[in-house]
């Protein structure tokens, strides 16, 4: 009975191609090609690859990590397993503000690209405000909701607002590719790890590993997924380099918006209007996710029922957003955000990977001995 109650929570593994894609491809896909253009150039596409290369490994390490441990649980449990209560719950807790923090700049961006381009008259609250009643409503639905909410956040942007970045190939510059290889190697990889950062997202598997039924199952799923958001940043930094040059894009915030500028339809005079819209369902999902990521960790860590701390997480989130009202405090907080999640990827996961396979082979000796 117990089994069967726990199965109605869970989700299939071929879900896990919507909650991977969806939490990678965000609000940063708007403006990444400005910072690559500074590191990289026109060469910033072999960066994406690069990059893109990087995550499938770190995915393969976060599978393997749960297969060593032999734990069906999530990170907060394996955390516990090999580094003991104490330690343990203190790398709980830096997962906790991460992830409440990743919630906090999405929504502060996607914020500003409302106020920017559609509502500068409006406040910072009230925008905040209606999303995070939102997120209550969803996230106290479940994680099978969030999930729910994740399929359309890839499926409809997918069918509309990504058709609309093939207009700009109309005044295409083809050359604008040329000489490849231009710039050195070391540039190349500095370009890589500003690009390393849009893949963000796909940790939160570690949290809501143990929802997915038969989670190992899910692998192919998850490796699908980054390639399918390697293929998506690949297409817009393509279409960018094609449409602008390098000195151009040094002076536009948000590229990819300005290419959905380039449809033209008679009965509708910004089109921008329309793709911010839509952008909604893209950017929601990852707050909804971010926020489940984090209320599951407390309930891990204090033993807080989640519908609980959730209200309180949401209030947290609606004052902290209040506290960002210039360009430059937003990005500062990206800043933040974004070299947490460099470290996290490049530093725990590895050493997660490397400790769980080293204590994996300690076990075996000594069970031999």
């Amino acid at each position: 009975m117990k089994q069967a109650e726990r199965e109605r929570f869970l989700i299939s593994p071929f879900f896990v191609f919507f909650t991977i894609h969806c939490s990678q491809v965000g609000i940063g896909v708007l403006s990444f090609q400005r910072n690559l253009n500074e590191k990289a150039g026109h060469d910033g596409w072999i960066s994406v690859i690069i990059a893109g290369i990087a995550a499938h490994f770190l995915i393969w390490m976060i599978y393997k990590i749960f297969q060593l441990s032999g734990s069906s649980e999530d990170v907060t449990n394996i955390n516990i397993q090999y580094f003991g209560k104490w330690f343990g719950n203190v790398l709980n807790i830096g997962f906790v503000v991460y992830f409440l923090l990743l919630a906090l700049i999405v929504l502060r961006l996607y914020i500003e690209v409302i106020q920017v381009s559609m509502f500068p008259l409006m406040g910072t609250w009230q925008f905040s405000l209606i999303l995070l009643l939102l997120t209550y409503y969803t996230v106290s639905g479940g994680f099978r909701v969030v999930v729910g909410l994740c399929v359309w956040g890839v499926v409809i942007p997918l069918l509309t607002i990504f058709p609309m970045l093939f207009f700009p190939l109309e005044y295409a510059h083809y050359r604008n590719f040329l000489p490849i290889l231009d710039h050195s190697v070391i540039d190349i990889f500095k370009g890589a790890k500003e690009v390393t950062v849009e893949y963000l997202g796909f940790e939160m598997l570690l949290m809501y590993y143990s929802f997915v039924k038969d989670g190992q199952q899910s692998h192919k799923w998850a490796q699908w997924a980054n390639v399918f958001t390697m293929f998506i940043y690949l297409v817009v930094i393509f279409i960018s380099t094609v449409f602008y040059n390098e000195e151009q894009i040094k002076h536009i915030i948000w590229p990819t918006l300005t290419l959905g500028k380039i449809p033209e339809i008679p009965f509708i005079e910004r089109m921008e209007y329309i793709i911010i819209s839509i952008y909604v369902l893209v950017v929601f999902p990852i707050i909804c996710l971010a926020v489940w990521s984090v209320t599951r960790g407390l309930k891990r860590i204090a033993a807080l029922k989640q519908r609980v701390s959730l209200p309180f997480i949401l209030i947290i989130l609606f004052i902290a957003s209040l506290f960002f009202n210039k360009r430059e405090e937003i990005e500062q907080l990206g800043k933040i955000v974004s070299t947490a999640g460099f470290y996290l990827l490049v530093g725990y996961i590895p050493a997660l990977y490397m400790y769980a396979s080293f204590m994996k082979r300690f076990k075996s000796k000594a069970s031999i001995e």
